[in-house]
């Protein structure tokens, strides 16, 4: 395995002590022409063009430059079997990962990303989410979308980063020993802190799904990303009936795990409220959903029938802010 960073990442950077466990793993990507540390083996990008292209994202100059010595960095990365690519709110810390990503390869890549905060300006968070625009290729991703720091009262953003830091710190151990056990596509369940496969369907009914989901939610989606991509299928498994068929990686709403747990909770408050014996499973359904799916469903339909058996002078219902699942 390859633990690849760059030396612009906000919250990944070779300072971050989490690292300081994983030395023999970690390469640094030093996108600004010279060395950054001793301490983790690196790879030199050289500075060749001066402000040309966009300032930030694919065709900026710090990304073509990146680009021109991707063959390099290939050669780097080529005989590992996984490559994990740890990147925030910097786009220009996806840049390693989006070149060798889109190029023919043959290890497993896997992707821990957060967005740029709101508070970082508009284009930042447009370069970075078209490069998250399309995962195909990806072996797993483990999404941690860290907005919701921002409403806390720190005293500054060293306190901020910290508070980050410490929940990364919760999380990565876990990340790095699931990945070379993932048999299929994956994405990292913050609740139940597990890989979860992705769901497969094909191209027809996922196109189907998709364009109904969208056509009836089209406020969301500035804020989903799309995890697709065709895979084949080697051809000593294809029956008959699959011979024509690509199996096509289901659409899922990045932030759905979000929302859906918000509702959960909700579920439980009103159970809890209410006397009613109710026991929730983890729920394992990806797919193109608002926050919402068939296990969900059916919890609410029983909560909603338990709730009729009470005269309506007895029911407690909690209130549910509104802002907390847009």
């Amino acid at each position: 395995m390859k633990i690849v960073i760059t030396d612009s990442g906000i919250l990944w950077h070779y300072g971050n002590p989490i690292l300081k466990n994983y030395k023999d793993l970690v390469l640094v990507v030093c996108l600004h022409g010279s060395k950054v540390t001793d301490e983790y083996e690196c790879f030199i990008c050289p500075r060749k063009s001066v402000g040309l292209g966009m300032s930030m994202g694919v065709g900026s100059r710090v990304y073509n430059d990146l680009e021109d010595v991707a063959d390099e960095l290939y050669d780097m990365l080529q005989s590992e079997d996984d490559i994990l690519f740890l990147t925030d709110g910097d786009p220009n810390s996806l840049y390693p990962y989006h070149i060798i990503k889109n190029r023919k390869h043959y290890m497993n890549i896997h992707l821990w990303a957060s967005p740029p905060w709101n508070i970082e300006g508009k284009a930042r968070m447009k370069a970075h989410k078209e490069m998250l625009s399309d995962l195909s290729g990806v072996k797993s991703i483990c999404y941690i979308d860290t907005q919701d720091y921002l409403k806390n009262d720190y005293k500054n953003f060293g306190e901020l980063l910290e508070a980050v830091q410490n929940y990364f710190k919760e999380i990565f151990p876990i990340v790095i020993d699931s990945i070379s056990k993932l048999e299929k596509e994956s994405y990292f369940d913050l609740v139940s802190k597990s890989y979860i496969p992705l769901n497969k369907a094909s191209v027809k009914e996922t196109i189907l799904k998709s364009s109904e989901y969208l056509s009836d939610k089209d406020e969301y989606t500035d804020n989903m990303y799309l995890i697709e991509g065709m895979v084949d299928i080697p051809e000593y498994q294809r029956s008959d009936k699959y011979k024509r068929d690509i199996i096509y990686r289901q659409v899922a709403r990045i932030d759905g795990k979000k929302i859906c747990n918000l509702l959960r909770e909700y579920r439980y408050k009103l159970a809890q409220m209410n006397d009613i014996e109710f026991y929730s499973e983890e729920c394992r359904y990806v797919g193109a959903c608002a926050g919402t799916c068939e296990k969900c469903d059916e919890e609410a339909e029983y909560l909603s029938k338990k709730l009729s058996e009470i005269p309506k002078e007895k029911q407690r219902i909690p209130i549910l802010n509104p802002e907390e699942v847009e």
